[in-house]
């Protein structure tokens, strides 16, 4: 009797783990490219998505996921991944270097974005990571001169009260000659 029980529940056992075999296999038959790379393709309503969601997540998230797209990059720098990434620095500076993702994307070739809406969509991009681009730059010079200003400042006003502690030293030298003036006419009086 127990070995009927016993042979029961290895069947059963055996049928769960064939079904469960069965349905990884459906899962990865035909769109394994989907799990291998997540960020691959490269269609229009795609990158809408991505964009539309990593922008309802918090900066941190966004991070992790640029993480993620920087980190696939290294293995297949494939159009879907430049594409994503493009999207993603829109919204977040940790999605790379925004002259290398304007590079990469300006390397795809022309006929893989066969689609016109993905072509608008690619044009807007790279116009407005360009434009990005271009205010960094003028931060980063903005910055620069206002460290220049605020150094000559700064050696003005040390300059400023060196002349200001040489008065001051100035006035008591004159003190205290006066002092030794009175006292000498003082001292010839006695």
């Amino acid at each position: 009797m127990k070995d009927i029980s016993t042979q029961k529940i290895t069947l059963a056992l055996c049928l769960l783990l064939l079904a469960g075999c069965a349905q990884l296999n459906s899962r990865w038959d035909g769109n394994s490219h989907r799990y291998n790379a997540p960020y691959a393709q490269s269609d229009f309503d795609e990158l809408l998505a991505f964009g539309a969601n990593l922008a309802n997540i918090p900066p941190s998230s966004r991070a992790k996921v640029c993480h993620t797209l920087l980190t696939h990059k290294k293995g297949a720098p494939g159009t879907g991944i430049l594409l994503h990434q493009m999207v993603g620095r829109l919204l977040s500076d940790a999605c790379g270097e925004i002259p290398r993702i304007l590079d990469g994307v300006a390397s795809i070739p022309p006929g893989s974005l066969n689609d016109e809406r993905m072509q608008r969509f690619v044009a807007i991009n790279m116009e407005a990571l360009k434009r990005l681009n271009n205010q960094s730059r003028k931060l980063g010079s903005l910055g620069r001169k206002q460290k220049t200003v605020q150094n000559v400042l700064e050696s003005k006003d040390s300059t400023g009260s060196k002349k200001d502690e040489n008065r001051l030293l100035r006035e008591k030298l004159e003190a205290i000659r006066t002092m030794e003036k009175h006292l000498d006419e003082s001292g010839d009086a006695n």
